[in-house]
């Protein structure tokens, strides 16, 4: 193939390429690491995207850090 139908191929099946790229890596770490510890990192990944994404929208990283940590 050449580096062109390759970047049509991967332009074309971006999502199941992440799929299964993701698929994969949560596959590893149940195996490598177990359930408990697997859905735990997932929950920080989660949280970690919602706090980037509410500095993001806002723009200032410390308005977030104290509207969160409020006296």
């Amino acid at each position: 193939m050449t580096r062109d139908s390759w970047q049509e191929f991967v332009a074309n099946n971006l999502g199941k390429l992440i799929g299964v790229a993701l698929g994969l890596l949560l596959g590893w770490m149940i195996i490598e690491y177990g359930l408990g510890k697997t859905i735990f990192v997932i929950i920080l990944v989660v949280v970690g995207y919602i706090f980037g994404k509410q500095a993001d929208e806002s723009g200032n990283l410390s308005s977030l850090f104290s509207r969160i940590f409020r006296r």
